[in-house]
């Protein structure tokens, strides 16, 4: 009797064990659901060496990611992406796209890597990318979706920004993603032509002729964007003050972010400099910086450095192979940029990536193999001009 007690008082003992264990875990694990519930969207950011391939991985939190619209009308709207991160007091990055190429240059690569946008989140800037106006991608109007498009030209634009001798042919140690040119291409925004600009297209849509990168149309006040995508010789910097080859519609969009969110930091590429220059005469106290990838209409008028410019902190970043794509001239437009803003008291730099012992990089460095090695170094610098604000 004694012995069947013991044997019921053992089992009944371990049923409540079991019974306690079991809570403990349910408990656990509830723990972990709500922890994962309440915890904040992440994304995965890449970090990879020179060569692209990536050694780690890490993350970033947001506290939104959102589209949004500015602008008049639909005909007239820029569409605007965001990431902003959580905690951050930095000021933000606009990032503007070169002519007839969209934010996605911006947000990803065509081998599917991070753009500089997570790399910039990552580090604590919220960032707004753009679709110009002038881009089928920013929206269409019933009459613009009935009008002419045309997009960069596949053959041309291999040599002209500096991903290959010749397509298909890409630079033995260029850092273009060239097997997923494809997917580059793909994604490259059909853009709207308007008001006579004298770039055309040929039967596939893709643009030619032209001179510049940009073409206004004779009316500028019917220029949408930043004028025609063309396979055209490309210009320097800009001498004198008052005069854009974009549209002031554009400018004004990029105005309307700018007093919505805040004061920022400008990234301006190629023709997309031509935006930032022009945002930045009209509202400077707007505008904290000016990051300037191989931009077009670099400033270089004296009174207008003096009065404008010299206030506003400045960096010029260059690839490679500028010789063989007609850059030499805008180099040497944003160096004096930089020298007359120094010389006026200012902020201002020139990162040359080939005297940084970085070899290989084209017009579109953003999406390159080694696109994280150049955002930390734009990054630096951008941390060193916000601690000294």
């Amino acid at each position: 009797m004694k012995k069947v007690s013991f044997t019921f008082a053992l089992m009944a003992a371990l049923l409540i064990l079991g019974a306690c264990t079991n809570t403990s875990e349910d408990d656990e694990a509830a723990e972990d659901n709500q922890t994962t519930e309440e915890s904040s969207p992440a994304a995965t950011s890449d970090s990879s060496d020179a060569s692209g391939a990536g050694d780690e991985e890490s993350s970033v939190s947001f506290k939104t990611i959102d589209d949004f619209y500015v602008g008049d009308s639909q005909d007239t709207q820029s569409l605007i992406h965001s990431f902003i991160p959580y905690e951050s007091d930095n000021t933000p990055v606009v990032m503007v796209p070169g002519l007839g190429l969209g934010a996605n240059i911006y947000e990803s690569t065509p081998d599917s890597r991070n753009g500089w946008a997570y790399d910039f989140a990552q580090a604590g800037y919220p960032v707004y990318t753009v679709d110009t106006s002038d881009l089928a991608s920013a929206g269409l109007s019933e009459s613009e979706a009935s009008s002419p498009m045309s997009k960069w030209d596949s053959l041309s634009i291999w040599q002209r920004w500096g991903l290959g001798s010749a397509p298909d042919e890409p630079y033995p140690e260029g850092q273009f993603p060239a097997d997923s040119f494809d997917q580059f291409y793909a994604g490259i925004p059909m853009q709207v032509s308007a008001g006579g600009g004298s770039g055309s297209s040929d039967s596939s849509g893709n643009a030619r002729g032209g001179q510049g990168q940009g073409q206004s149309s004779s009316d500028a006040g019917t220029q949408r964007g930043q004028g025609q995508a063309s396979s055209g010789t490309e210009s320097g910097g800009k001498a004198g003050g008052g005069t854009s080859r974009v549209s002031q519609q554009e400018v004004d969009n990029m105005i309307s972010l700018l007093e919505d969110k805040g004061p920022a930091i400008l990234m301006v590429h190629s023709m997309g400099g031509e935006i930032g220059y022009e945002v930045a005469r009209q509202r400077p106290e707007l505008v904290n910086g000016i990051i300037a990838i191989e931009p077009v209409g670099s400033p270089t008028d004296k009174q207008e450095i003096q009065d404008t410019f010299a206030e506003i902190p400045y960096l010029g970043v260059y690839g490679d192979y500028l010789e063989s794509r007609n850059q030499v001239g805008r180099l040497e437009a944003v160096q004096t940029t930089v020298d007359m803003i120094k010389e006026n008291g200012g902020t201002g730099e020139v990162i040359q990536l080939t005297e940084e012992g970085i070899n290989g990089n084209s017009h579109l460095m953003m999406i390159d193999k080694n696109n994280h090695e150049i955002s930390s170094q734009i990054i630096d610098w951008l941390d060193n001009v916000e601690t000294e604000s």
